[in-house]
C-alpha cells in the first residue's frame, strides 16, 4: 500500500507519495488546477506506482478547492479520502513545531493516511449535494431578504410613518402589491380609494377590501412623512430588490421540496420538521452511511460537548459549534417546534429544566437526542412513531 498526501491551495496543489515504513519517495511540489496540473499527478502516480499495488490518496477538505480534484480522481478509479483541516492542522502542531509548508503539509496528510488507516467515506447522493447548495442559497437569501425588508421599513419612518400599522405583518404581500403601486401619502392620495380597494382585495385574497383602503387613506391625508425624490427612489430600488428575492425563494422552494421527494425518506414524520427542514438536515449530513453511530452524527453537527479549561474559564463545558452552521440551525428549530409538540422530546428538555439548566442548555440537550432518533429512522428507513417519555 502507497499513500498519496495532497496540500490543497486555491491555484496550486502540493503531492507527496510515501511507502508503509513512512518513507516519502516522491513528491511533486506544486501542480495547478487545470487539466494540464492533474495529468503531472497523474505521471508521478504512473511511475512510482507498482501495477499490483494499492494507493490511497488524501486531502484536505479546504473549501471548494477539493471538489475538481477529487472528482477527477473519481474518473481514473481512486476514492480520496477527505480530511477535516483541523485535524492536519492539530497534527501540524504537534508534530512539526507549527510549520506549515506545501510540502510539509502534503507529507504529514500522506502520514495520517498511513497511521490512522482512514478509508474513503460513501459519496453522498446526487440529491443530497443538490440539496445542500440549494438549501443554503435559500438561507443566505431569506438573511439578505431581513436586511433589505430593515432598511425599507427605516426609510418608511420618513417617508410615510402611519403606513405599516395599518398591516398585521410587516411587508406582507398586500404592504409590498401597496408600495410597488404608491409608496408615499401623496401617491396614495393619487391612486384614489376605488384603485386601492381593488388592489388590497386582490393582493390579500380577498382579505382586505374597503375598510382598510378608507383607513390608509385617511392616514395618508393626514400624514406627516417628509418628502424627498432621492429616498423614494431608493426605496423603489429596495423594492424591486425584495421582489426579485421574493420570485428566487419560491423557485427555490419548488427545486427544493422536488428532489427532498425524490429521497424517499421519512425525516418530516418527526413533529417540528418540515420539507425545507428536512432537506436541509438531508443535504448537510449527506447519507447516514457516513456515520457507524449517531454520536458522529452529533460530533458532525458540531453540538458535542467542548470543555474550556483557561484561566478563569475553568470546567466550563460548550458545544464545539465545528461543521455546518445551517444544519445546526435547522435542528434548533425543529427541536424548538418538537418539544412543544411532541411528549417525547418535551420531556428531555424538561427534565434539564428541572436541573436548572437554561433554555438554550436544555434545547441543545434535545437537539443531541433529536439526532438518535433521526439517526434510526434514516438507518431503518422508517417513519418516527412518538416514543415514550424519557
Amino acid at each position: 500500500m502507497l499513500y498519496l498526501g495532497i496540500d490543497i491551495g486555491k491555484f496550486h496543489h502540493a503531492a507527496a507519495l510515501m511507502d508503509q515504513r513512512g518513507k516519502v519517495i516522491a513528491t511533486l511540489p506544486s501542480f495547478s488546477q487545470t487539466q494540464n496540473g492533474f495529468q503531472k499527478l497523474l505521471a508521478l502516480i504512473s511511475s512510482q506506482l507498482p501495477p499490483t499495488e494499492e494507493l490511497r490518496i488524501g486531502m484536505e477538505a479546504t473549501g471548494p478547492y477539493w471538489i475538481p480534484l477529487a472528482e477527477w480522481l473519481k474518473t481514473h478509479g481512486w476514492s480520496p479520502v477527505i480530511l477535516n483541516p483541523i485535524k492536519t492542522a492539530s497534527l501540524r502542531n504537534y508534530g512539526v513545531r507549527g510549520s506549515k509548508t506545501d510540502n510539509i503539509d502534503s507529507v504529514l496528510i500522506a502520514n495520517t493516511l498511513r497511521i490512522e488507516g482512514e478509508q474513503p467515506q460513501p459519496a453522498s447522493p446526487k440529491h443530497s449535494d443538490e440539496l445542500r447548495h440549494f438549501t443554503r442559497l435559500r438561507a443566505d437569501m431569506v438573511k439578505d431578504r431581513t436586511r433589505i425588508a430593515l432598511r425599507v421599513t427605516s426609510l418608511l419612518d420618513r417617508l410615510f410613518p402611519e403606513l405599516l400599522s395599518s398591516f398585521s405583518k410587516t411587508l406582507s404581500p398586500s404592504c409590498l402589491a401597496l408600495l410597488s403601486e404608491a409608496s408615499t401619502p401623496s401617491n396614495v392620495l393619487a391612486l384614489g380609494e376605488e384603485k386601492l380597494t381593488t388592489l388590497l382585495h386582490k393582493a390579500s385574497g380577498g382579505k382586505l377590501g374597503a375598510t382598510r383602503a378608507k383607513e390608509i387613506m385617511d392616514k395618508a391625508a393626514v400624514s406627516v412623512g417628509v418628502t424627498s425624490q432621492a429616498l423614494e427612489e431608493v426605496l423603489a430600488l429596495l423594492l424591486e430588490q425584495i421582489n426579485l428575492i421574493d420570485s428566487q425563494l419560491r423557485t427555490l422552494v419548488h427545486r427544493i421540496t422536488e428532489l427532498y421527494e425524490q429521497a424517499n425518506l421519512y425525516f418530516t414524520s418527526i413533529v417540528g420538521v418540515g420539507t425545507l427542514s428536512a432537506a436541509t438536515i438531508l443535504g448537510e449530513f449527506g447519507s447516514v452511511s457516513k456515520f457507524a453511530q449517531p454520536k458522529q452524527m452529533v460530533a458532525f453537527a458540531g453540538i458535542d460537548p467542548k470543555l474550556r479549561n483557561s484561566g478563569q474559564h475553568q470546567g466550563q463545558v460548550h458545544i464545539s459549534k465545528r461543521g455546518s452552521r445551517y444544519l445546526r440551525r435547522a435542528l434548533y428549530l425543529a427541536c424548538q417546534v418538537a418539544v412543544r409538540n411532541d411528549d417525547y422530546f418535551h420531556s428531555i428538555y424538561q427534565r434539564h429544566r428541572d436541573k436548572g439548566k437554561s433554555h438554550k442548555e436544555a434545547i441543545i440537550a434535545v437537539m443531541n437526542r433529536f439526532i438518535h432518533v433521526l439517526y434510526a429512522i434514516w438507518r431503518d428507513n422508517r417513519p418516527y412513531y412518538p416514543l415514550t417519555q424519557a
